[in-house]
C-alpha cells in the first residue's frame, strides 16, 4: 500500500485522488510514523469479485495447451513485417 504523508497530500490533494480512482490503488495518510487515515477507491474498478477469481481464470485457455499455435502465430506476424535495417552499421 502506498504511504504518503499529510502534508503531501494537502499539496497534491486533487492528483491524489485521481491517482487512487484511475490506478485503483488505496493510499495511507500519516502524521509522523502513525497511519491516520485512508483514501480507497469507491468502488471496486472490475465487476469480477476475488472469490469469482479462481472460477475465471480456470476458463481461460492454457498456454501450455495452444503454446506450438501461439508460436506459429507469433512467427507469421514477424513474416509479415519487413525486417528491420541495423541503425548501428
Amino acid at each position: 500500500m502506498y504511504r504518503i504523508s499529510v502534508s503531501e497530500a494537502e499539496r497534491d490533494f486533487a492528483n491524489l485522488v485521481n491517482r487512487v480512482y484511475s490506478e485503483g490503488i488505496p493510499i495511507e495518510l500519516e502524521r509522523g510514523d502513525e497511519v491516520i487515515a485512508h483514501l480507497t477507491p469507491a468502488e471496486p474498478r472490475s465487476r469480477l469479485k476475488v472469490r469469482e477469481l479462481n472460477a475465471f481464470l480456470e476458463g481461460l485457455p492454457k498456454l501450455r495447451e495452444d503454446a506450438d499455435a501461439f508460436l506459429e502465430d507469433l512467427r507469421a506476424i514477424r513474416r509479415g513485417f519487413p525486417a528491420e535495417a541495423n541503425p548501428w552499421p
